[in-house]
């Protein structure tokens, strides 16, 4: 099912990490470079200029084949730009398998590009479309295509892509059921939301390295979605432009004490969440949501002028921090401010566990799980070193 090799997405796992490490100190310049020697990775990945660079060059090839196609085609109806789009979408397809065979490209632009092409060309044949339910078979079937490219070549974004249609699939499918569906919708996403992360959750903790930064893409989105999907100004906004309430900035929303309490609860509780699970991204992101939830008081309540609560806030935050990196001087419960990184004598320890898991034996990992039972990466899992 995957395009590569998983012996290659394994060493390549394995030099990441041992980058990391170099960077953080843990281990030595040299160490770094025989970890790299003794597990080699055939996927090109350039730097990120290369890339762009390759992106832009691949996305002006691919525009300028489509008018040139366009033109010989004369194409000037609906279907026949639509059967142009469609033809397009498979040649950028086609042409990324041979790329990606050949030349063993993995983000490196080029197949970014190629991948955000057939997606794009997919989708456009539904807009140029008359009828009423395009969005609900667009999602669909784009949902469809990006978890199989996610798949196929690993990429977190073609992830992020077919969650949201698959958020956007669900949304207008429920909608269907009637007026109950249209007032508890925004309650049936948070339960859509919570199923999902539960279940990439899962999938991180069972050390599936190869596509564990989709995984954790994901994640992060279904904590974005379930605060937008109580959010009261998204919910009053969306119920405006999707039912045509025509509600004024001071009428509410059925049910608004509940989305209120949604509002200024989820951001708190994802960062007690976080602190208790140890857990950064959910702490993080409550961090961040907390912004949105003033936004959304500010909107419908203005209390001081915009620059004095700046000013405010400012002054909160600073002392705020101030106070937790003082408090935090000596750990507590698990965080500290001062060292993220071990002790001297664990770096030490560390390093000389990945030159000894280097040299006595290299990897051969086909699985997909990050151990393998001491064969290769387990490193004696099951007793055999």
């Amino acid at each position: 099912m995957q395009a590569y090799r998983k012996i290659d997405l394994y060493n390549r796992y394995i030099g990441e990490q041992s980058t990391e490490a170099l960077q953080t100190g843990c281990i030595s310049s040299e160490s770094n470079n025989k970890i790299l020697t003794a597990y080699p990775s055939k996927l090109y990945t350039p730097n990120y200029f290369i890339r762009i660079a390759l992106g832009l060059l691949t996305m002006v090839a691919v525009l300028f084949s489509g008018l040139l196609l366009s033109l010989l085609s004369s194409a000037s109806g609906a279907t026949t730009i639509k059967a142009v789009m469609i033809f397009l979408a498979i040649l950028c397809y086609i042409t990324l398998e041979l790329l990606v065979k050949s030349k063993q490209y993995y983000n490196a632009g080029v197949d970014s590009v190629l991948m955000i092409m057939v997606i794009g060309f997919v989708a456009g044949t539904f807009f140029i479309s008359d009828f009423e339910t395009y969005w609900l078979a667009m999602s669909s079937v784009v949902m469809v295509l990006a978890l199989w490219m996610s798949t196929r070549f690993t990429d977190a974004f073609m992830a992020i892509i077919s969650y949201c249609c698959l958020f956007i699939f669900l949304f207008l499918l429920y909608l269907k059921a009637g007026n109950i569906a249209k007032a508890t919708a925004p309650l049936m996403m948070m339960i859509v939301s919570t199923l999902v992360y539960f279940m990439m959750k899962k999938l991180i903790d069972s050390k599936t390295f190869m596509y564990r930064f989709c995984f954790k893409a994901v994640t992060f989105l279904t904590l974005i979605t379930f605060y937008a999907s109580g959010n009261y100004f998204i919910v009053k906004e969306l119920s405006n432009q999707m039912f045509h309430l025509q509600l004024s900035l001071n009428d509410p929303i059925p049910m608004a004490w509940l989305f209120w309490i949604l509002t200024l609860i989820i951001p708190p509780a994802y960062i007690i969440y976080g602190i208790l699970k140890k857990n950064f991204l959910v702490m993080r992101t409550g961090l961040g949501l907390i912004a949105a939830t003033i936004f959304t008081i500010k909107y419908y309540y203005a209390i001081l002028p915009a620059e004095i609560e700046m000013f405010i806030a400012g002054i909160i935050l600073i002392a705020l921090g101030y106070a937790l990196i003082k408090y935090l001087a000596t750990p507590k419960y698990g965080f500290t401010s001062l060292d993220l990184y071990p002790s001297k004598k664990e770096i030490l320890n560390a390093e000389a566990l990945i030159i000894a898991e280097t040299f006595n034996k290299q990897s051969g990992i086909e699985n997909d799980g990050l151990y393998g039972g001491g064969s290769g990466g387990g490193g004696g899992a099951t007793g055999e070193y």
